[in-house]
């Protein structure tokens, strides 16, 4: 009896580069961004994103102006 194995594996395809397209340039500028006061707590937001009240939404203290190098977004 004869048997025929027509059926064939798959085999997986890797491409070790993105394409341009999908590469992302990470681009850090000096970013204005609130910070929490208690040195216990690692909340932080950048400015454009903080609330009117300036209080943490980790844990409600307070929070203080800094600038930090952040990625560009």
């Amino acid at each position: 009896m004869h048997t025929n194995n027509s059926e064939k594996e798959a085999v997986p395809i890797f491409y070790g580069k993105r394409a341009k397209e999908e590469e992302i340039e990470n681009i850090l500028v000096d970013t204005e961004i609130y910070s929490c006061i208690d040195d216990s707590c690692i909340g932080w937001m950048r400015k454009d994103f903080v609330t009117d009240d300036l209080l943490c939404p980790m844990c409600g203290n307070e929070m203080m102006s800094e600038i930090r190098e952040l990625p560009k977004i």
